[in-house]
């Protein structure tokens, strides 16, 4: 399978050397990976803000939000790369692809997994959309929504709102995650304009177009800082 990979990179040499180093470790082949590097903040003027962030009082997860007034420029640079990420899955008409910011740590198996993953899903949730992949460090989301089986990595996320768990929706952050074309076109198709960070905007986007969301478990996917101890404990 010639999976892409779209990484949102904000040009950081840090970050670029990591995840270069991360894509050689895990076997994936550099012509595979798209870079996504603007908009990035120094480029977000008025014009931008008033053409794809929503105007006035909107609500994200149920929390009310002045976007335009109060969403700083990086949250919107980020939100509008995965954007274009999903244009570009859309235009190229591509049956499978992962979005992926560029401050993760990838498992030495992540390719098999992605594999594994979408075998699953296709025997067991056909009509599935998108499934994350973070174990968010240093405390890690776990699946709370039902029994975690040996053998199974993908489960069923619940879109609505769970704060018990501390759970806005069916994301769980945007850091990496694995779609369908389906799913790609649903959500590009009703993208702009957006009111919140790329997360917090497809919880809502999950829930308006009742999306198929699904978590990996155990994660593969970790975060990663070039001063962070974390690792795949």
């Amino acid at each position: 399978m010639n999976m892409i990979y779209y990484l949102i990179h904000n040009g950081d040499e840090n970050r670029r050397k990591h995840m270069i180093d991360s894509f050689k470790r895990t076997n994936i082949n550099l012509n595979n990976v798209r870079c996504v590097l603007h908009p990035n903040k120094n480029e977000i003027d008025l014009e931008f803000v008033l053409k794809n962030v929503i105007p006035g009082l909107s609500f994200t997860c149920g929390k009310p939000i002045y976007a335009q007034e109060h969403l700083n420029k990086g949250s919107m640079c980020c939100t509008f790369k995965h954007y274009l990420a999903l244009k570009d899955i859309v235009e190229n008409n591509r049956e499978y692809a992962v979005i992926m910011e560029d401050n993760m740590l990838l498992g030495d198996d992540i390719v098999e997994k992605i594999n594994i993953y979408i075998n699953q899903l296709n025997e067991l949730y056909p009509d599935w959309d998108i499934i994350f992949d973070n174990g968010w460090h240093p405390e890690p989301l776990k699946y709370f929504e039902g029994e975690i089986k040996e053998g199974i990595f993908v489960y069923p996320k619940s879109n609505e709102l769970n704060m018990i768990n501390n759970s806005y929706g069916g994301t769980k952050c945007a850091c990496f995650y694995l779609l369908n074309l389906k799913c790609a076109k649903k959500l590009y198709e009703n993208y702009i304009p957006y009111n919140n960070a790329p997360d917090w905007w497809m919880n809502d986007l999950f829930r308006t177009l009742n999306i198929k969301s699904f978590w990996a478990e155990p994660s593969c996917v970790f975060y990663w800082k070039h001063d962070s101890t974390c690792t795949f404990d």
